[in-house]
């Protein structure tokens, strides 16, 4: 389940990013963002400090991806 936390994040930016566009894809942290807090509110409810950390990491990281779009998608202008 640690994985699952790590990676939802992740692969749903990766998901909009190949579908839509990496412009476009810096509202993926609105969708992965909140499936990543329940995702750790389950993991603190069944006492599984691993899934919550892993998850946290995975939520973090798709603040990074979502930012890296948002850059590409505000500040640079082609």
């Amino acid at each position: 389940m640690a994985w699952v936390g790590l990676l939802i994040g992740p692969s749903i930016w990766a998901v909009m990013a190949i579908s839509l566009s990496l412009r476009a894809a810096w509202i993926s942290f609105a969708c992965g963002g909140l499936i990543g807090f329940f995702l750790w509110l389950i993991a603190l409810g069944y006492d599984n400090p691993r899934m919550a950390k892993a998850t946290a990491w995975g939520i973090s990281i798709n603040l990074a991806l979502a930012a890296i779009s948002a850059y590409y998608a505000f500040v640079v202008i082609s």
